[in-house]
């Protein structure tokens, strides 16, 4: 079923530069308009569902702390483990062999991954705080607005395991004392998997910190349901506008304006190099790991095989020289510097096709998008295009420059070829992806600073204190009147609503004697009678029995004749 509410429109070829709207006060928001109370019960509900997401992080660190203690050489553990079926002793000798005891590794299973648990939950706590601060209006579709919520509460749950994990090289380069004596093709192993198991983490910690959960409002996917096949037709009118909103930032830029060079200047170059980032951490680096764990997998192989003659099983020589590290980040920065500016370099080659942009409205659809934009379309692929050469060239430049320098190995002309086949390529594509959601705020900034979804909400939860709090303000009851009568439409009963509310703007329901009429004197002057019959009311004797009213009052009579004798 297709809703009224979205027949075609024509075409737009000509229109005037967006316009930067106001930026406004997040603390002037009436409470009618938060989401959450406060910040305290954003955290409380947190609290009540953390229990599904530190499972996750127990078998998390588990896991991470299995491949600390096989990676120090995978394969010699595993050909002990293989001879101590036969010998136990065999198997002793090589857990001393590699720096741990039996007693340690015992220890270590008992208690680090609850410590680490209990520690990487510890950080939850500031997820309030992250989240509060979103305004759900300056987000282009309610889907952006919840994913931006899961994310943030997400990143606060993974904080400690991705620190762990990055910094564990940094601390065997360093030269901690530690099992881990060098990087060498084992550790490195471990080491890609480690990066795996965080992100199958990652999803699966996102999955259950879902913003319908933290906040109490319903599920973007339920929304668009509702604007789709809803039979109320305002209802669905409304869930269709609360769904997504028309993005005003169109494309090309108008000629002359700054949006058009935006791209070039270091802000645009460093969001465009965070947006290309962010899609290459879905779509590069779930390869990039498993590519490194069967690369490093081989080389251990291979090393620990060509090792059984000797005493020298334990051996952590890294694969890699020091050298070849330095080639290669010396020749990645010139290609990240590349890739940031892009987007900049894709604006310029594309700007031949301005005249083939048959609608410059941003359609959800890229399709439809691409169809009817051809100048974005090119704008977009160009920049699928240089991604993959920059990352093709620089792994070629690496090459030769190994080879010249006389300090390349088998492991590193497969990295090459690796970068060259199937890296490259998919760099290229997540440029491409990042850039049709992100050209728009590469080339003008975020889409809230110019247009505002239509949605009942406007903050997530106050900064300080509570809706209540807030409602006693006056400084947000003089913004809301103000608002009431700039607006175009008659809003004289809201503006004697508000003015009757006396010094309660909002109530919490939650809050003790809520429900008593003596708290809902607003809801009388607006003509809302309270539960006569409710317990405690001042209507009922505040909650007192019948019998406890005074001897002077009567039952109802069952007849007129007691009535009559009543009033002799």
């Amino acid at each position: 079923m297709t809703s009224p509410y979205s027949r075609p429109l024509p075409p737009l070829t000509s229109l005037p530069d967006p316009q930067r709207l106001p930026e406004e006060s997040t603390s002037l928001v009436p409470p009618g308009e938060i989401i959450a109370e406060s910040k305290a019960e954003i955290r409380r509900r947190l609290l009540r569902i953390l229990w599904a997401p530190a499972l996750v992080l127990l078998g998390l660190w588990y896991l991470l702390l299995t491949l600390y203690v096989g990676g120090t050489s995978p394969i010699f553990w595993l050909l002990s483990l293989l001879a101590g079926l036969a010998e136990p002793g065999i198997l002793r000798s090589t857990v001393l062999g590699l720096g741990f005891t039996p007693d340690g590794i015992g220890t270590a299973y008992l208690l680090v991954p609850a410590a680490a648990t209990f520690l990487s939950l510890l950080p939850a706590l500031l997820a309030p705080s992250a989240v509060a601060g979103l305004l759900p209006q300056h987000f282009l579709t309610e889907q952006a607005f919840q994913r931006a919520v899961t994310t943030r509460v997400t990143a606060t749950l993974m904080l400690m395991p991705v620190l762990a994990v990055l910094l564990l090289p940094v601390t065997v380069l360093l030269e901690v004392p530690q099992p881990w004596s060098g990087l060498g093709a084992g550790p490195l192993s471990a080491w890609c998997l480690g990066i795996a198991a965080l992100q199958v983490a990652w999803v699966l910690v996102r999955r259950l910190v879902t913003a319908p959960t933290l906040l109490g409002i319903p599920d973007a996917a339920a929304l668009a349901t509702t604007a789709r096949i809803d039979p109320d037709l305002e209802r669905r009118a409304a869930a269709a506008a609360q769904v997504q909103a028309q993005d005003r930032r169109h494309l090309p830029p108008n000629l002359g304006t700054p949006a058009l060079n935006r791209a070039a200047t270091p802000r645009g170059a460093l969001l465009a190099l965070g947006l290309i980032a962010r899609s290459s951490l879905v779509r590069v680096l779930p390869t990039a790991t498993g590519l490194g764990w069967i690369i490093f997998g081989i080389t251990d192989v291979v090393t620990v095989i060509s090792r059984l003659s000797t005493n020298e099983l334990t051996d952590m020589t890294s694969p890699l020289r020091w050298q070849q590290l330095v080639v290669v980040a010396g020749v990645s920065v010139p290609v990240v510097l590349a890739l940031a500016f892009t987007p900049a370099l894709a604006v310029m080659l594309s700007a031949s096709q301005r005249e083939r942009v048959d609608d410059l409205r941003t359609h959800e659809s890229w399709i439809h998008r691409a169809r009817v934009n051809r100048w974005e379309s090119r704008a977009v692929e160009l920049c699928g295009w240089l991604g993959f050469l920059w990352v093709f060239a620089g792994a070629v430049v690496i090459g030769v420059l190994l080879g010249q320098l006389q300090i390349s190995s088998a492991l590193t002309g497969v990295w090459v070829a690796a970068a060259l086949l199937v890296l490259a390529p998919l760099q290229g594509y997540a440029a491409d992806t990042a850039m049709r959601t992100g050209l728009r705020d590469v080339l003008y900034g975020p889409a809230g600073d110019y247009m505002r979804r239509k949605s009942p909400y406007v903050l997530v939860a106050p900064d300080v204190g509570t809706r209540s709090d807030r409602a006693k303000d006056p400084a947000v009851r003089a913004a809301l009147r103000r608002r009431l009568q700039g607006d175009a439409d008659a809003h004289a009963l809201e503006i004697f609503d508000l003015d009757a509310a006396g010094e309660r703007l909002w109530v919490d329901d939650s809050e003790p004697g809520a429900t008593d009429t003596a708290v809902r004197e607003a809801d009388l002057a607006r003509g809302r009678l309270p539960d006569f019959g409710g317990e405690g009311s001042s209507f009922t004797g505040g909650g007192q029995e019948p019998a406890e009213f005074g001897e002077s009052r009567h039952g109802i009579p069952d007849s007129v004749s007691g009535l009559r004798d009543l009033r002799d």
